[in-house]
């Protein structure tokens, strides 16, 4: 474990990351187990990671078993997941996570939990390079956006005839990566390029190369809360171009956020609604959590119910919850759950969105 905890620090040193870890041997649990979630619980994302902690505590509410939920808040943001990321493993009981939500949280909080050995399945950050990271805990619910890049491409171009399209990113990992793999699946497409960094409140420059590439589409690979931004300025400047973008938009606030803005925009993810999943079963679970399920609701509970799948199994400390996920499936209701050697899942598609009458609509798999 020592020689792990040095490949560990060797490789969050060339990356530039302060990481503090935490030792692989943990005392035993003497209370109840936990199951943690990471994710923005706080700040301008918090809607997305909300929707995915319900999911958790909605699996746990319907287990039957005595465990608790360990909320671990880190915005979104990996300057606020680095610092906090220790105090995760620390707690003996916490012997599995759901997340971490976002891709650049999870490059810091990753490392720290694979020298702690605790088992992580991400609901949806869908950055390739992750398993760089994680190694053996690391595991996905989700497609990559090696699937998502070119699907958002071919999105666009099959609903918009010569398609132009103008591409925005916000300079985070996800976004960047994104933005790279739709650039490279669209080629001539693509009229223009601009890089809006997060906490950009102020479009005017955007809009104006934007009319002046005369795109018909702009594309946008950040997230939601700064998506309501740019395309409600958009509109005001009189643009008529499709509003295109991937996952880290697709949240119901997104809507509430740009209103009549967000209208026809078009969407994808890697992500099933848990309306579409389970009619039945989401009626129960508005009734019980007290809000309607969102984006990712359903891939946070299939991680959390493959956990307690394991647990029911006999399984109650890191190691063997660990061994049970590599070596089992679990049928959940986005998909069925089987892990490859480096934590990904296949099989599944990504599924294309519209903003319809104020509401996010499933049009289907995005072929």
């Amino acid at each position: 474990m020592k020689k792990v905890s040095s490949i560990v620090s060797a490789l969050a040193l060339a990356l530039g990351l302060t990481v503090a870890l935490t030792p692989a041997a943990n005392a035993a649990c003497t209370g109840k187990l936990k199951i943690a979630y990471q994710g923005p619980l706080t700040g301008p994302e918090a809607a997305l990671g909300l929707n995915e902690l319900r999911g958790v505590q909605f699996a746990v509410k319907k287990s039957g078993l005595d465990i608790e939920v360990k909320e671990v808040d880190d915005q979104g943001d990996p300057a606020v997941a680095g610092p906090i990321a220790p105090s995760v493993p620390q707690d003996e009981c916490v012997v599995a996570l759901v997340g971490p939500a976002y891709s650049g949280a999870s490059r810091v909080s990753l490392p720290v939990y694979l020298s702690a050995g605790l088992p992580i399945i991400t609901p949806s950050a869908t950055n390739p390079t992750l398993f760089t990271f994680g190694g053996k805990i690391f595991h996905r619910a989700v497609l990559t956006d090696d699937y998502q890049g070119p699907a958002l491409a071919r999105l666009i171009t099959s609903k918009v005839k010569n398609a132009k399209v103008f591409l925005i990113n916000d300079a985070t990992d996800y976004s960047v990566g994104l933005a790279k793999l739709v650039d490279f699946t669209l080629g001539s497409r693509v009229v223009g390029k601009e890089t809006t960094p997060q906490g950009t409140t102020d479009f005017t420059s955007t809009i104006a190369k934007i009319k002046k590439s005369k795109a018909n589409v702009v594309a946008y690979t950040g997230y939601f809360s700064q998506a309501a931004v740019l395309v409600k300025q958009l509109r005001d400047s009189g643009s008529k171009a499709v509003f295109a973008a991937g996952d880290g938009v697709l949240d119901a606030q997104f809507v509430k956020l740009a209103r009549k803005a967000a209208e026809g925009a078009i969407l994808t993810a890697p992500a099933v609604p848990l309306e579409a999943a389970d009619k039945k079963l989401a009626a129960e679970f508005t009734k019980t959590m007290g809000n309607a399920p969102g984006v990712y609701t359903t891939e946070s509970y299939d991680a959390a119910n493959f956990f307690i799948a394991a647990i029911k199994k006999g399984n109650k400390d890191r190691a063997s919850i660990l061994n049970y996920i590599k070596k089992n499936s679990h049928k959940g209701l986005s998909k069925t759950l089987k892990f490859d050697e480096q934590g990904e899942v296949a099989g599944v598609d990504v599924n294309g969105f519209v903003i319809k009458g104020g509401k996010i609509v499933l049009t289907g798999a995005i072929k």
